[in-house]
C-alpha cells in the first residue's frame, strides 16, 4: 500500500497528539488524505480515561472485547466521544466494574468531560461527570440492577529529555455504584460511595505503535442469594497492559492482557489458572473528522 506524506506524518503522531496539537484541516480544497491525516487524540488508554477530548467537530468510536471471560459469549465494552470545542466532549461510556459473576462487567453511562485549557508546559487536567444507566444481571431467576455514577479527575504529565514520549497518568474516580434487586425495592438493595484512584503509562514502541499499562479500583458488585438475600458492593482491582498500533491515523488497534484481584480478600478472583482472574481482549478505535468531510462535501463548518 502506497502512504502519502500526510498520512505517514499522521502516524507519527496518531497515538501522541494531545489537546493543543493542531486538527484535522477543515478546508473546502483539503483532500480526503489530508482529512484523514489527523492528528487524532484518544479520550482514553485501554478502560481509563485520560487528561484528553477528542477536539471540536471529530467523533471517536471505539471498544474491545474478549471471548475468555465467558466461554462462548462475547463481553465488550466500548465509547463514543464527540468533541464540542477544544476542551469539552460529549460522551457515552461503559464504566469499569465487576460483575455478580466476577466478570469485567462494563456499566454504562452518559457524561460530559471538561479539559482545562492550561498552559503546555502545565500538565493537562481534565474532569468529567458520568451518569450511571442500569445494567441488569441475573442469577438463576434473582435479577439484579447495577448503576454506577462517576465524578473523574485525571491529570496527564509527559516527561521531558531522555524520557520524552513517554507519558504517564493519573486520578480518582467519585463513584456512586448502586446494586437492588428490583422485586425487593430498598429492602433488596446495597448502595456504596467510593473512591477509586487509577494510574497510567504509555510509551514509544515504534513510530506507529505505544505500549500502554494501567490499573485502578473499580466498583465489585457482589450477589449470593443461596448465602444472603441482599446484594453489596465492594472494592476490586483491575489491571490491563498492552499495545495500541495505529494502522493509519484514524484507524488504531488495541491488544491487552488484563488481570482481576478481590480487593476485600487481598487474593485473585478465583484460582490461578481461572480464565476470570486472567483476560485477553482485542478492540479498535475510530475517528471520524466530520466537520471537514461535511466541510468539503458542503462548505459549512469550514475554518
Amino acid at each position: 500500500m502506497r502512504l502519502t506524506a500526510p498520512l505517514l506524518a499522521g502516524l507519527v503522531t496518531a497515538s501522541t497528539a494531545h489537546a493543543d496539537d493542531a486538527a484535522p484541516l477543515r478546508r473546502r480544497d483539503a483532500t480526503v488524505a489530508e482529512i484523514f491525516a489527523g492528528p487524532f487524540r484518544s479520550p482514553r488508554l485501554f478502560a481509563m480515561p485520560v487528561a484528553d477530548v477528542v477536539g471540536a467537530f471529530q467523533l471517536s468510536l471505539s471498544g474491545d472485547g474478549s471471548l475468555l471471560q465467558e466461554p462462548g459469549l462475547l463481553t465488550s465494552a466500548g465509547v463514543a466521544a464527540i468533541g464540542f470545542g477544544d476542551v469539552a466532549q460529549i460522551e457515552y461510556r461503559h464504566t469499569t466494574a465487576i460483575g455478580i459473576g466476577r466478570l469485567t462487567a462494563p456499566v454504562p453511562a452518559v457524561g460530559v468531560q471538561l479539559q482545562a485549557p492550561l498552559p503546555r508546559t502545565w500538565p493537562a487536567l481534565a474532569i468529567a461527570f458520568r451518569l450511571g444507566v442500569p445494567r441488569r444481571e441475573a442469577i438463576g431467576d434473582a435479577p439484579v440492577d447495577e448503576t454506577v455514577t462517576d465524578l473523574y479527575l485525571v491529570t496527564r504529565v509527559t516527561l521531558p529529555r531522555r524520557l520524552a514520549g513517554i507519558t504517564l497518568h493519573g486520578g480518582a474516580r467519585v463513584s456512586s455504584a448502586r446494586i437492588a434487586r428490583p422485586d425487593l425495592g430498598e429492602d433488596g438493595a446495597a448502595q456504596r460511595t467510593m473512591i477509586l484512584p487509577t494510574v497510567g503509562v504509555d510509551v514509544p514502541a515504534g513510530t506507529s505503535a505505544r505500549a500502554i499499562a494501567e490499573v485502578g479500583l473499580a466498583p465489585q458488585f457482589r450477589f449470593d442469594p443461596a448465602i444472603e438475600p441482599r446484594p453489596r458492593v465492594d472494592y476490586g482491582l483491575l489491571g490491563r497492559a498492552g499495545v495500541r498500533w495505529a494502522i493509519t491515523p484514524a484507524v488504531v488497534l488495541d491488544a491487552s492482557v488484563g488481570y482481576q484481584l478481590e480487593v476485600a480478600r487481598m487474593r485473585p478472583a478465583e484460582g490461578p489458572g481461572s480464565l476470570v482472574q486472567w483476560d485477553i481482549r482485542l478492540g479498535g478505535e475510530v475517528f471520524v473528522p466530520w466537520g471537514a468531510l461535511v466541510c468539503r462535501a458542503t462548505g459549512g463548518f469550514c475554518e
